[in-house]
């Protein structure tokens, strides 16, 4: 136990839509905790809550935080890589650790967002200031210790945890198609009007349902119910629909998003996803064809293969083994 070090993680502003990065730093806090840490969110409001998912990590305002006494000894600030412009004048001196969730943020969201240059970027990931760097997914690990030159040490993969007691099979599923439509919203638009189009979609009825502003439950009730889930999300650090939706048994089929490899590698080798290059919307089509040949030919092996996938999924990223991978990434800078 290291009850002396404080973490206080930024989370803001305060923001209620649905964003699986913040549900994410919210989980990172409660593996803090119980592996016998203080830690503790930063928010504008003490009391904002996103509404969307469960969570009672500690929470404290901006404005009480600036108050407290900070110790270069034991604090540490906690900073989304989408913080990285404000990381070295954030609690000026006290040690952060970046945690990065999608290592392509790393540059900003877009151009002209107000990010450094790349070689400014570089230099921040180096400073002395920067105590470790925390990432999702074995892709990111690599391309923070490649491409950006951090010492393999100074970087530590956690497993990202999702609720396996809410993303899991249950019932019997439908003829029913589920994406998102966040990211990519061109290409999500174009392929669910093009498999309107097959014969087979009226003729066997089946329907595409859009995951949008859902709270966590609602969509975990409509995996549940799909047979099919279409990924496009592009670029992902990880990719949590991704995950929750293989997770809940759905046949996998699109983007990995580069950072969602692992997922798709574990779907595939049950012999249930079907990875799409980035941009070849064909891809898409062929999966679906895929799935119906499966499910025509032999329904039991297949709903078997799904449900082989989903408890790979679902033991690999239990919250317990995101839990022991924070207390293994903690002996990499508590010294």
């Amino acid at each position: 136990m290291n009850k002396e070090r404080r973490y206080w993680l930024a989370l803001h502003p305060d923001i209620k839509r649905p964003i699986g990065g913040a549900k994410q730093a919210h989980r990172l806090v409660e593996a803090l905790n119980l592996c016998g840490r203080e830690a503790s969110i930063i928010q504008e409001s003490e009391e904002f809550h996103p509404g969307w998912f469960e969570s009672k990590v500690p929470t404290i305002s901006i404005d009480k935080f600036n108050a407290y006494d900070l110790n270069v000894n034991n604090d540490v600030i906690i900073m989304p890589e989408t913080f990285l412009p404000a990381v070295l004048k954030y609690a000026s001196g006290i040690p952060k650790i970046i945690f990065n969730q999608n290592s392509s943020y790393t540059f900003g969201f877009k151009e002209g967002d107000g990010f450094p240059k790349p070689r400014e970027i570089v230099e921040i990931y180096q400073h002395s200031d920067v105590l470790h760097i925390i990432c999702i997914s074995e892709y990111d690990k690599v391309f923070i210790s490649s491409v950006l030159g951090i010492k393999p040490l100074r970087v530590s993969k956690i497993i990202n945890g999702i609720e396996i007691d809410l993303f899991k099979p249950k019932g019997i599923k439908k003829k029913q198609i589920a994406y998102m439509p966040r990211k990519n919203k061109r290409d999500s638009g174009i392929i669910t009007e093009l498999i309107k189009t097959k014969p087979w979609f009226t003729q066997e009825s089946w329907r595409i349902i859009a995951i949008d502003k859902m709270s966590q439950a609602e969509v975990a009730k409509v995996l549940q119910e799909s047979m099919i889930f279409l990924a496009f999300g592009h670029p992902e650090g990880f990719g949590l629909p991704l995950a929750e939706a293989a997770a809940c048994g759905c046949f996998t089929i699109g983007y990995s998003g580069i950072g969602g490899r692992e997922i798709f590698k574990i779907a595939e080798a049950c012999g249930v996803g079907h990875n799409v290059e980035y941009g070849d919307l064909s891809g898409f089509i062929d999966g679906t064809e895929s799935f119906r040949k499966k499910l025509n030919s032999n329904k039991t092996e297949l709903i078997q293969s799904l449900q082989k996938m989903s408890n790979k999924i679902r033991e690999t990223y239990s919250p317990m083994e995101m839990i022991n991978s924070v207390r293994a990434s903690l002996a990499n800078w508590e010294q």
